[in-house]
């Protein structure tokens, strides 16, 4: 058993995503402190372009999977490649990135390396030469260790657990080609068109995040919180319940379902403040809760409260600002 820190590379047509960039920087960690290096697998059809990146955010060595077939992600096909690579030298820990295609793929490749596997990791630490799982539960009120008698832990990490390396340039890395073997049965889903919708917002890039949830009350209303936004010059946010509701694009959900956001200031206006929404944003710089019950559960992490009605506030706040 190695010390090595295997890193699943997840890329789209932008490249590395951000959350693998942060999985190589924390593997970067764990391996100095276990004497070991760290693996990027790449896993896709022409994969191989990706391997300067990896080894420009932090890669000792990278992988590549390439396969027509694993032009499209399929997790049958996927969990079997990953996995028949991992078992050819099985490293002392596997980071995933906590994404839908990470997890999918993270449950499956411990059950076939026979190891344990800890799913959405806020840090991974080491203890003793192994690794320990570190997750936030009960209402993130509890921070929850998690480790066992395993050579090889896998994990699936949080957006958050590290901030990416800046790339060194020119950096070189060994490249080897993993043989891929896949038969009909691992290849259960053919993908016959593919739409992706333009991308017209980045909310993890927004320093300052107007977000509206079910206590706005319409989409007229909501109209209000967009208004605000522009005046601060920030970006517009939700809840799932108002994505729900048709009042804005999922691309806009901040949440357990959809994105996490450290912005400078966020206003929170008519939300409760509900776990599933609190873990997209609660590590703001600044939270500004906006909410007419005067007992709603977001004034309990905010920085500012306000107890109003939201249609008398907002122009208000509009109106100071302008002024």
């Amino acid at each position: 058993m190695s010390n090595d820190i295997w890193v699943y590379a997840e890329h789209n047509a932008e490249g590395l995503t951000d959350l693998s960039l942060q999985c190589l920087a924390k593997g970067r960690q764990l391996a100095a402190e276990l004497g070991g290096n760290v693996t990027a697998l790449l896993v896709g059809s022409q994969v191989e372009p990706l391997a300067e990146a990896a080894a420009a955010h932090g890669a000792d060595r990278v992988l590549t999977a390439a396969d027509a077939r694993l032009e499209h992600f399929g997790p049958d096909a996927y969990q079997r490649v990953v996995a028949a690579a991992a078992k050819t030298a099985p490293p002392r820990g596997f980071l995933f990135p906590a994404s839908t295609q990470g997890t999918d793929l993270a449950s499956g490749v411990a059950q076939a390396l026979g190891t344990g596997c800890v799913l959405d990791c806020q840090n991974v630490t080491v203890a003793a030469d192994r690794l320990v799982g570190r997750r936030l539960e009960y209402d993130r009120n509890v921070l929850t260790s998690y480790s066992g008698p395993v050579d090889t832990l896998v994990v699936t990490v949080k957006d958050g657990i590290a901030a990416p390396a800046e790339p060194v340039a020119g950096a070189t890395v060994e490249t080897t080609n993993v043989e891929v073997v896949l038969d009909d049965a691992d290849l259960v889903t053919q993908v016959l068109q593919r739409d992706v919708a333009a991308r017209t917002v980045n909310l993890k890039e927004a320093s300052i995040i107007v977000a509206a949830g079910a206590g706005v009350g319409s989409k007229e209303n909501f109209s209000l919180v967009e208004e605000l936004a522009r005046t601060l010059g920030g970006e517009v946010g939700a809840t799932r319940a108002a994505v729900d509701a048709g009042w804005t694009t999922l691309d806009r959900q901040i949440g357990q379902t959809g994105e996490t956001v450290r912005p400078d200031l966020y206003v929170a206006c008519g939300i409760s403040g509900a776990v599933q929404h609190r873990v997209g944003m609660m590590d703001s710089k600044r939270i500004v809760a906006l909410n007419n019950d005067p007992n709603a559960p977001i004034f309990r992490f905010s920085h500012y409260c306000v107890v109003g009605d939201l249609l008398e506030v907002i122009p208000k706040l509009i109106a100071l600002w302008q002024a």
